[in-house]
């Protein structure tokens, strides 16, 4: 079955009561995505996060974020309800997802980032197929990136591939929530889930709609 209705949420931040809320306003969705800061540098929260996914028989695709410490990485792999994407490509149906974890150099020296060169190597892992999904922790340079300060902070390895994806799931930029649309693709930021912000997502038909819970 090709997956349809998707709950996008991003920079969680270990905001669990939020992330609830967020959960518990949609009552149907085929997967959930989360597109990085799970958590506020505790790589053990994702064991939280995993418990609220698992009392709400809930699925999630999932790229760490440059505030998830690297040990991220295996707690979201040892979980049961949420599958890591970062350097992976997983066809589900007639849809393809890619991820990309982590984000290039901040100034903040946040435990997950990495040189552009090495978000390179890791896209190097993609296997492309029909419909392609990227769900990448960082936004494309110049796209749903700008900061309070003015600067566009997102990553150039992405936006080098952005023409080898449909639909482009990102995060990171907190006050650049968004869509950027034409007629090639459509790339969506839903602001961060500390926020109670999310989006809501359907592959089949590229509708979408930017939440946030009251």
């Amino acid at each position: 079955m090709d997956i349809m209705k998707l709950l996008i949420a991003s920079d969680i931040h270990s905001s669990f009561q939020q992330f609830e809320r967020i959960l518990d306003s949609e009552s149907d969705v085929d997967y959930v995505v989360i597109t990085g800061d799970l958590t506020d540098f505790i790589a053990l929260h994702i064991q939280k996060i995993d418990e609220i996914l698992n009392s709400r028989g809930l699925k999630a695709l999932v790229v760490h974020g440059n505030c998830d410490p690297p040990e991220s990485i295996d707690y979201i792999e040892k979980s049961s309800n949420m599958t890591n994407l970062h350097a992976k490509s997983i066809k589900i149906g007639k849809y393809t997802f890619h991820g990309l974890g982590g984000s290039n150099y901040t100034p903040f020296f946040t435990p997950s980032e990495y040189s552009e060169d090495e978000l390179r190597s890791f896209t190097k892992n993609f296997r492309y197929g029909e419909k392609n999904i990227l769900i990448s922790h960082c936004p494309p340079y110049g796209i749903l990136d700008l900061t309070y300060s003015g600067i566009h902070a997102g990553c150039v390895a992405v936006k080098e591939i952005i023409n080898k994806f449909d639909v482009i799931f990102c995060g990171h930029i907190h006050e650049s929530a968004g869509v950027y649309a034409d007629e090639s693709r459509i790339i969506l930021n839903p602001g961060s889930a500390l926020s109670g912000r999310y989006a809501l997502f359907n592959l089949d038909c590229l509708q979408y709609e930017l939440k946030k819970v009251k």
